[in-house]
This record gives structure tokens, C-alpha cells and sequence, in this order.
């Protein structure tokens, strides 16, 4: 019996222990599903294949299609004991994800794999190599001493009881950049029956597996150019122009502090260096912190921090000015550590907070749309931060985000913004300078 209960990491952001187990560096713990297996409960194996070629369809996503799949091999006796699916993807700070299935810890893993982990010696060394850039079945017999050639998995899997490994490319469409690895705990090995109805099963797998590839990248290159909550809806369908909600956030909008003057002499190239060092440093405290990046304009960034998101609008408050003073923090950082670059010159931003009703969706014509955010809320955010050159302050606040605080704002005085001729009364966040 499969236990339905899933485990869900709260975000990318986090070092999570993934204990009991331990990834190389460079691979990230996303989701953990458990599982309880009854092999009692056996399985002929054109079950299996009716439900590749039917329920399987259903599944939500690769994490259960790949816990769900193991559990019926391993139900099947087909002798499968561990699972791993590695799959390429387009994302742009990850070479793919895999997920870990293991009969001897009852875990089902999500993990990301960064770039880095492709160039490590043990991942040249891991049998999956030649399978990915290759194409190639590898089979490792692990009662065998392992020789100083193979990776250190291959001595752990044999230390833990495993008999034989076997890594196989998997793609319906016949790329090389997909592998399932198998291994088994039975004494001899695999039997050559149980590895022809296994490739028989693959096939049907593979199918399964390019259905959710398709559906990660769409949601990986929509997350990276829309932000996470435009990327969901597009996805999802919602692409009719005038098509959106009204939803009150916390309006960020930031801006960086003379950037006509730190750009003129710098060539193309070194002005989109500075701006990727800027924004990674802002965005990331945002995402960091619960909200969401609608855009990039120049060197000015869109965010906001839905009140829906959060427990209670405190505590969408909080988050917003914890995320703005790690912006502060974050670039003084980075100034301190390329103060010795001799072109360097000290970033700073200014940042306006603003609670208020935006209507969020699709604004355009009817060939190009953009996924944003409108309304006043914006419009004040936006003219409320340009007022932090002239307060000589990083954070400026509204009243309305001040209240939520629950701590003292330094008040700045009315002001009337301008452009729209409305009057707000201004407070500095404390510890902003």
C-alpha cells in the first residue's frame, strides 16, 4: 500500500537536511514523498502495463509517477529494489531533476541537479555518465570489487546489500539525455526475465516520463520570465487578453540609485554584469521571503506580496520589509566584496512599499500580451520610491504598510506624489538609511 502523504519542501531557498540520505553538492532536496510497500499485495505485470497505459496518465506529477511506477515493479517481483529517473530540462540555473525512489528508507525524493554536479569526477566516474551523454546501458555487477575507475556509489549501494546496478536511456523520443537507474537487493542479480519485461515497461514509462518533462519546462521557462504566480496561471490556460483577478498585495517597486551615471562608461556587456549582480541580490530576497517578481524594467524590478499568500496581512508586512532590508544588506555585501574591482562602484537601490487592490492579468494586444500587474497601488509604490532620492532614505513606506508593522517607522511627513497628485504620508523603514 502506497501512503498518499507527501512531504513538501517549503522552497528552493532553504539548505534542507535530507537526512537519512546524503546528495553530492550541488543537488538540492525539493520534495520528499514516503512510502509503505506491502509486496504481500503482488501484481502481475500486465497490471503494471494497463496502468502505464491508463491511470498513469492521470498523475499529477513525476514525483507520484515515479514512486507509483517503483512501488508496482517492486509489487510485480520484478526485483527492483531502488529507482532513480534523471531527466535534462531548461531551467536557468539547474542541469535537470531526478527522483529517488529506495525500498530500504520507504523515501521518494525530488531533487534539482545545478551544473556543477556535471563536472564533478564522481559524476564521470557514475555509470550514469556514459548513459547521458552517450546512450549506453551499463550494467555494474556489485558483489564485484569495485575498481578504482567507478564511482564511490557503486561501493555504498554494494555495502548496503545491493547485488546489481543497471542504468538504462530513456527517452520516447530518442534523446540520450534521460536514464533510469535500477538496482536490487535480490542475491544473484536480475534475472534475464525480469529485465525483458523491465525494457518492455520502460517503453511505456518513457512515454509517461516526456508528458511531465514537457509540462516542467513549460513551467520552469513561464516561472523564469513571468514570475511564479503569472507562470502558473499561463500554464494553467489563463492567456485571454483582459483575463486576470483582483488581488491586495504589498506593491514593490525598486529602483537603482544613479544608474545613468554607473552605466555611461561601461560597455553593453559590463552595465547587463551590473544589473544581473543587482537583481540577483534583489529578487532573491523577495523570493526568499514569499513574494513574487513581476518584472524588470531597465533597473527598476516589480514585485508584489499577495495578502493571500500569507497568514494574515502582518504578516505579508513583515515579509516585505525583511525582503527590502536584505536587499539593503545583500548589496552592501556585494560592494564590500568587489570594492577591488577597479570598476566597481557601489550599488544602491531605492525601494517603495504600498498596500493596496491591483488587478492582476493580461494586458496587451491581442498578438503580444504581458502577464502583470495594474492599478493605483502600483502607480503610488512606484512614486512613493522615487521619493527616497530626494528623503536621502533606501526604504519608504506608506501608512497603510506602516500599520501593518506593528514596530516604529520614522515618519517622513505628506507628501504629494507626483504625477498623480495624491497625497500620502511617507515613513522611512527603521535600520533603512
Amino acid at each position: 500500500m502506497v501512503d498518499d502523504g507527501e512531504i513538501t519542501v517549503p522552497g528552493t531557498w532553504h539548505n534542507i537536511d535530507p537526512s537519512p540520505r546524503n546528495y553530492a553538492p550541488g543537488v538540492r532536496l525539493l520534495h520528499r514523498r514516503t512510502f509503505e510497500l506491502n509486496q504481500q499485495e503482488s501484481l502481475k505485470i500486465h497490471e503494471v502495463e494497463h496502468w502505464l497505459l491508463g491511470a498513469a496518465s492521470k498523475t499529477a506529477s513525476a514525483h507520484v509517477l515515479v514512486e507509483g511506477f517503483a512501488c508496482r515493479l517492486a509489487r510485480a517481483g520484478l526485483g527492483v529494489d531502488r529507482m532513480i529517473l534523471n531527466v535534462g530540462t531548461v531551467h536557468p540555473q539547474a542541469y535537470g531533476y531526478a527522483w529517488h525512489w529506495n525500498i530500504l528508507d520507504g523515501l521518494c525524493d525530488e531533487i534539482q541537479i545545478g551544473e556543477d554536479t556535471l563536472l564533478s569526477d564522481q559524476f564521470r566516474k557514475n555509470p550514469i555518465f556514459r548513459v547521458i551523454e552517450f546512450g549506453e546501458t551499463v550494467r555494474v555487477q556489485l558483489r564485484q570489487k569495485p575498481t578504482k575507475k567507478q564511482s564511490n556509489l557503486m561501493a555504498e549501494l554494494a555495502a548496503a546489500g545491493f547485488s546489481e546496478y543497471i542504468a538504462i536511456p530513456l527517452s520516447a523520443s530518442g534523446e540520450k539525455h534521460n536514464a533510469v537507474t535500477l538496482a536490487t537487493l535480490q542475491a544473484n542479480g536480475f534475472t534475464q526475465s525480469q529485465l525483458d519485461s523491465l525494457t518492455r515497461l520502460l517503453v511505456f514509462f518513457a512515454l509517461q516520463v516526456e508528458r511531465h518533462i514537457a509540462n516542467r519546462i513549460a513551467q520552469n521557462i513561464s516561472h523564469t520570465y513571468l514570475g511564479l504566480m503569472a507562470g502558473e496561471r499561463v500554464v494553467k490556460g489563463t492567456i485571454k487578453r483582459g483575463t486576470g483577478i483582483s488581488i491586495r498585495a504589498i506593491v514593490w517597486s525598486s529602483d537603482m540609485r544613479d544608474f545613468s551615471g554607473l552605466s555611461e562608461k561601461r560597455d553593453n556587456k559590463s552595465v547587463a554584469d551590473m544589473l544581473n549582480s543587482y537583481f540577483s541580490v534583489l529578487a532573491d530576497a523577495v523570493l526568499r521571503n514569499g513574494g513574487d517578481v513581476l518584472k524588470f524594467v531597465g533597473d527598476g524590478m516589480l514585485a508584489v506580496f499577495p495578502l493571500g499568500g500569507f497568514s494574515s496581512p502582518e504578516t505579508a508586512a513583515l515579509a516585505a520589509a525583511k525582503a527590502a532590508r536584505e536587499a539593503v544588506e545583500g548589496l552592501e555585501a556585494l560592494n564590500q566584496n568587489m570594492r577591488q574591482q577597479a570598476q566597481w562602484r557601489a550599488l544602491r537601490t531605492g525601494i517603495g512599499l504600498h498596500l493596496g487592490d491591483v488587478f492582476f492579468g493580461n494586458i496587451g494586444s491581442a498578438k503580444r500580451l504581458d502577464f502583470t500587474v495594474i492599478g493605483e497601488a502600483v502607480n503610488i509604490a512606484t512614486r512613493v520610491e522615487r521619493l527616497c532620492k530626494l528623503l536621502k532614505r533606501d526604504i519608504l513606506l506608506t501608512a497603510p504598510v506602516a500599520a501593518l508593522l506593528g514596530e516604529e517607522a520614522e515618519p517622513m511627513g505628506t507628501k504629494t506624489l507626483k504625477g498623480i497628485q495624491k497625497v500620502e504620508q511617507i515613513f522611512a523603514l527603521s535600520n533603512g538609511r
